[in-house]
């Protein structure tokens, strides 16, 4: 037999009367926990703790006509950056009583716009991107809900709001010329599909300009159409890469996770990293710094990138006006270079 709603949950009568305030306090506690006194929050928050207390978000939007969340839409959540720039967010925003509701459009712009049809239509606070390439439609929807857009993990020529993130064509132009600077010739860029990673085509076109400059062959690219974020990607890019360009003498890979299979790959062929080839990946995930050799990567701050946009998107909240330098944030990034890529 089912159990009854009063069976299995509190009511915020009873949290209330735990805690020894009104319900004018309990509600305000949870909904606009600025406005009430720190030893008061506590109280409340114990005796919602206590009676494993479910507020009703809906019931607490329509006494104060304002929603306390914040919508983070991101392309793939493989990638342990975007979970760092998450954290970020969410640490800023919970000091303004803000939380995060987080989806996923597996880097496909048609995910992305039902995705955003679904979120607007609950008015959010807010809307977060980490990412900053969207459908006509999707960038028309944003620009027309009248809401906080922050794009992140970019930084595009036509934000459509503020933006806090870096070059990702300056990072594959970087890792470039680190490798020239090692004394290699013959490097070949291995990515993904690029009518779905229109990051990953920043990063080549910073390569491309790269090698140009140095009037090096900038067409020596290998491309990985399926799973092209994964070590299996890396295992098979690399393949293709010895086939297809057996002169390669070091690989930019699109992501630490393909480096580490590249790396798996040439070490089960006897290909000595970085002595007979030398690869970069890109994106500071933890293991880069364990593997052996250690690996090139670049370091992103991606934990303030979140901190930043709870900042912003707080300031906003409150109508307060930001200059263009304060919503357009470049975190820049570093080129951390490893054993795999530098030569004894």
């Amino acid at each position: 037999m089912p159990r009854t709603k009063n069976a299995t949950q509190a009511t915020i009568k009873e949290v209330a009367a735990r805690a020894g305030v009104s319900l004018m306090t309990v509600s305000r506690a949870i909904h606009r926990p600025e406005v009430v006194a720190a030893t008061t929050r506590k109280k409340v928050e114990a005796a919602i703790e206590a009676l494993n207390y479910i507020p009703d978000a809906g019931a607490g939007r329509l006494s104060t006509q304002k929603s306390t969340t914040v919508a983070v839409v991101l392309p793939s959540l493989h990638f342990e950056g975007h979970a760092r720039t998450v954290d970020g967010l969410s640490s800023e925003l919970r000091k303004h009583g803000l939380h995060v509701l987080i989806a996923d459009s597996f880097y496909s712009k048609n995910t992305e716009m039902e995705l955003l049809r679904r979120i607007l239509g609950r008015r959010p606070a807010g809307v977060v991107l980490i990412n900053s390439a969207h459908s006509a439609d999707g960038r028309q929807m944003l620009l027309g809900s009248g809401l906080p857009v922050i794009e992140t993990w970019d930084f595009p020529s036509d934000p459509m709001d503020s933006v806090v993130g870096f070059s990702h064509k300056a990072v594959g132009a970087a890792l470039t010329r680190h490798l020239i600077d090692q004394n290699h010739s013959c490097i070949t860029f291995l990515g993904g599909p690029q009518d779905s990673d229109p990051r990953g085509n920043e990063r080549l076109a910073g390569f491309r300009s790269a090698m140009a400059d140095q009037h090096l062959d900038a067409d020596r690219v290998v491309t990985v159409e399926q799973d092209h974020l994964t070590i299996n990607a890396g295992k098979l890019g690399i393949s293709q890469v010895l086939d297809q360009y057996p002169d390669t003498t070091a690989v930019i890979c699109l992501t630490d996770r393909v480096a580490m299979g590249a790396m798996m790959e040439c070490r089960r062929r006897g290909i000595s990293v970085p002595d007979e080839v030398a690869i970069t990946g890109h994106g500071g995930f933890d293991f880069s710094e364990h593997l052996v050799p250690s690996l090139t990567t670049t370091h992103i701050d991606a934990y303030g990138i979140g901190v930043h946009a709870g900042r912003i998107l707080h300031a906003r909240l409150q109508n307060q006006l930001l200059s263009e330098e304060q919503g357009r944030i470049d975190v820049g990034f570093e080129v951390v270079a490893r054993d795999s890529s530098v030569r004894a």
